[in-house]
């Protein structure tokens, strides 16, 4: 198949999106697409390139086109029109920030996310694990998705930004409605439940910032309430608008991908049973496991860029203010950097090369937590578990239909006690 076969956002496209992403290799690794008035990136140089390189390609925008490609425009609901007028947090702060102003911002969140307080959490992260684990593994089967890999990154969120234990539940339940909103076509009632379950969050955010800064906490809402942002006229605190900017992205970052990268490495291994059996025979092999996992299912598919200047990649000229989809998924299943790069290999050498976390100043801020979460998840799962098997009583799992996010519906599976 070629890639005039191939429709961007056809469900199945998006289901399976490799023969897709061999054709972008094979035929244009700069793919400009004038239907969607953009150009797509696909290849592991390339896209370096272009991480690398935030003067030309900026990231001064969201994650991409206002309105998802295929998606027409409708008439805005008054209410959905009020909700989003009291809705903050659209500051250009991480995601959406060029140097040098992303280098403000980036600095204050690593003082949070430094390597050494993210090693000091294992301990915490491992009794999560362990809890998470003691309630299904009696059952002998359990949706991998909705008991484990969404549950594990949205209590590590939820304590590092300072929501207490006996408000967890109530909490969990807005943040899913707040991020299950993004980038999917809803209904306007659902649209309008995202929006106030997202204006309910931002609330109780706020409150909490405030109470931190009375009584400073160890957490990421203490050092973000209370930081001082230095800026061309001297430094002053951060605004609510960039506050909520900044803990939007932790919650999507921190949450959703890792969650979606839990189930699928799981996926992986019982779809490749050799890999299986050699991580559990050898646990050491865990982190490179995860790193593979990252590369053969990116959680993020794809973010963008748009151009300052005219400019030329990978011999295509394209013109200044164009938006450019950089679609790391392909760039990790590049078989000029990745051999057989189907193939899933817990051993492989170069799988830290991986672009799931993407590079350049963008680099992901909260990777390191990531790889905790996920490394710990894995050993204490392979540890206490063996023989997995996909359910035969429900369906083969599917993906959410997302062009940004690649992430199973569910994953339900059997095993046993190890």
């Amino acid at each position: 198949m070629g890639l005039a076969d191939f429709n961007l956002m056809d469900p199945e496209t998006l289901e399976c999106p490799y023969p897709f992403y061999k054709a972008l290799h094979e035929e244009a690794p700069v793919y400009m697409v004038p239907a969607m008035g953009m150009g797509v990136v696909s290849t592991y140089d390339l896209i370096q390139e272009v991480v690398h390189d935030p003067e030309t390609y900026s990231s001064a925008r969201p994650t991409g086109p206002g309105t998802p490609p295929g998606m027409a425009e409708e008439e805005v609901d008054p209410e959905i029109q009020e909700l989003q007028a009291k809705s903050l947090g659209s500051a250009a702060t991480l995601l959406s920030a060029d140097p040098p102003y992303h280098a403000r911002y980036r600095s204050l969140v690593n003082k949070a996310l430094s390597a050494r307080r993210v090693a000091g959490m294992e301990g915490y992260v491992r009794e999560l694990v362990t809890e998470l684990i003691d309630g299904f593994i009696d059952d002998g089967k359990a949706d991998f998705t909705s008991q484990f890999a969404d549950e594990l990154p949205m209590a590590v969120v939820a304590n590092q930004i300072g929501v207490p234990p006996a408000e967890l539940r109530d909490f969990k339940k807005r943040a899913d409605l707040a991020i299950g909103g993004i980038e999917r076509k809803i209904t306007p009632e659902q649209e309008l439940e995202v929006l106030r379950a997202g204006v309910e969050l931002q609330q109780y955010f706020l409150r909490r910032a405030e109470e931190r800064r009375q009584d400073p906490q160890d957490d990421i809402l203490t050092v973000l309430a209370t930081a001082e942002l230095e800026t061309d006229d001297g430094s002053r605190p951060l605004n609510d608008d960039e506050i909520l900017s900044i803990l939007n992205q932790l919650q999507v970052a921190g949450k959703e991908t890792t969650a979606h990268l839990i189930g699928s490495a799981m996926l992986l291994l019982i779809q490749n049973p050799e890999q299986l059996e050699a991580v559990q025979n050898d646990p050491s092999l865990i982190a490179n496991m995860m790193e593979e996992a990252l590369r053969a299912e990116s959680p993020v598919r794809a973010l963008f860029r748009t151009t300052t200047r005219e400019t030329t990649l990978g011999g295509v000229t394209i013109p200044e203010a164009t938006t450019l989809m950089l679609v790391y998924a392909a760039a990790n299943r590049d078989v000029r950097e990745f051999a057989n790069a189907a193939d899933f290999d817990v051993k492989r050498e170069n799988a830290r090369s991986q672009l799931a976390f993407s590079a350049g100043p963008h680099y992901c801020i909260g990777s390191a937590l990531a790889r905790l979460e996920i490394r710990v998840a894995f050993e204490e799962v392979l540890k206490r578990m063996k023989n997995f098997r996909l359910d035969p009583a429900h369906p083969e799992p599917r993906h959410q239909t997302s062009y940004i996010l690649r992430g199973l519906e569910e994953l339900h599976i059997t095993f046993e006690p190890a």
